[in-house]
């Protein structure tokens, strides 16, 4: 029987705990046009053996987790025995991946890759050594060695039941691998045990191990990070060139003595953006006065006959500043994390946005040196309220307010400003590694 290699990524989850949107379909920092779920299906469309790949999604979500792909790669879809398909996910992680194989029995695999797209960094390197251990040996998982001391409590208390040894427990990633008919076996009757009882597996390896057998374990990738917060995003980025290279000696498994794999550096946008030890960014932002809109600056409400129109709440410094910390750190711009044509963010608070902006940008070990802005309109005048906006910008920000500076100017009846239609602000920021 000819070989052929299916893969489903899971995309369906809620993103409940990121608190920024739906994660995999936020821009990857550093990824230029990228976001986490086009990076995910990219690495495994780069994989020629991996011939059909089916992405599952939220209900009614199709069409935004297809424009979360690069055009190159919505290029390649096709009928169900080729390309890139869309299947609508089910209440839980394992009904979705459930629905995913369910659409693949047509075109009979006989072996597939389960992959969450919440890790966008995921290798060929990796995906090609779960395919080849899969083959021979059924079943394959990647994984990790523990780096701290793992402890079973007793309940729901704070009381130490047992003292685990780390030595003899891992932890898991994804992609994991399968024999096709198997796994789409083991999932029916997972399904029917959760009809019976209050249960949920936590992934499918748990149903392989239940209902198939065995789970053979390969090394994993320390880089192929999970993203659940905000922070988890601007870390992964900077990948892990020191940390638990030596720590996988320690995890005491055999990869099925598989043949060696090509080896892949890491994707080009991985290494766009090298640490260093000062940057500036700067945000530009203008948007029109209409009445029946409040005007708000920096967070401050300046009592005014129009204000800002726009999808949020119009805040055109809030916006300025946004994007010159993120532009400075390298993570996108406030278009790509919170898009203007997202209903999510209708009439969103824009002083919320900014701390998001700048939890990402934190989370990168940055921290303010300096922020200097220029707001320009006719009227109304900044000056009286300048003091309040300089405040109001660093308590979003967690700094000193002598850290951050605001200039009003007006553009001597010039333009779109000039003419009392539209108010403009421009951010520029430094900021330091920590």
């Amino acid at each position: 029987m000819r070989l052929s290699v299916a893969a489903v990524i899971c995309a369906a989850g809620s993103s409940s705990r990121m608190g920024t949107g739906k994660k995999e379909y936020l821009p990857l920092p550093g990824g230029g046009h990228l976001t986490v779920l086009g990076a995910a299906v990219a690495a495994f469309a780069s994989c020629p053996r991996v011939e059909t790949i089916v992405v599952a999604v939220p209900a009614g979500e199709e069409g935004i987790a297809r424009s979360c792909l690069p055009e190159e790669l919505l290029a390649r879809e096709g009928g169900i025995e080729g390309g890139i398909l869309f299947v609508e996910g089910g209440p839980t992680r394992r009904s979705s991946v459930h629905r995913a194989l369910s659409l693949l029995e047509p075109c009979h695999p006989t072996h597939v890759l389960i992959h969450d797209a919440a890790r966008p960094w995921v290798k060929r390197d990796l995906i090609e050594r779960c395919i080849e251990a899969a083959i021979k040996c059924g079943a394959a998982v990647p994984a990790l060695p523990l780096v701290e001391t793992p402890k079973e409590l007793e309940g729901d208390t704070q009381i130490i039941k047992r003292h685990l040894r780390r030595t003899s427990l891992c932890t898991a990633q994804t992609p994991q691998g399968f024999a096709f008919p198997a796994i789409l076996r083991a999932h029916e009757k997972a399904a029917e045990k959760e009809q019976k009882e209050n249960f949920d597996y936590t992934d499918d390896a748990e149903v392989w191990g239940e209902f198939a057998g065995q789970v053979t374990v390969i090394p994993g990738d320390p880089e192929n990070r999970k993203i659940t917060y905000p922070e988890d995003l601007a870390q992964g980025h900077r990948g892990t060139e020191e940390n638990e290279a030596n720590d996988l000696d320690s995890l005491h498994v055999t990869p099925c003595n598989t043949p060696s794999c090509p080896k892949d550096s890491s994707p080009p946008w991985l290494n766009n953006l090298k640490s260093c030890e000062h940057r500036i960014g700067i945000g530009k932002d203008i948007h029109r006065l209409t009445e029946g809109r409040r005007f708000l600056l920096g967070g401050v409400e300046i009592p005014f006959e129009k204000g800002e129109a726009g999808h949020s709440d119009g805040d055109v410094l809030a916006h300025a500043v946004c994007d010159a910390l993120l532009g400075a750190a390298g993570l996108g711009d406030i278009g790509e994390l919170y898009p203007s044509g997202d209903p999510a963010w209708k009439d969103a608070n824009s002083m919320e946005l900014l701390k998001d902006a700048w939890r990402l940008v934190k989370a990168s070990s940055w921290r303010l040196t300096n922020l200097d802005c220029t707001v320009s309109c006719e009227t109304p005048k900044i000056l009286p309220h300048r003091e309040s906006i300089r405040r109001s910008l660093a308590a979003a920000l967690d700094i000193d307010p002598n850290v951050v500076f605001v200039k009003g100017k007006t553009n001597e009846g010039l333009g779109p400003v000039g003419q009392g239609e539209a108010v403009e602000a421009l951010a520029i920021c430094l900021i330091t590694k920590l």
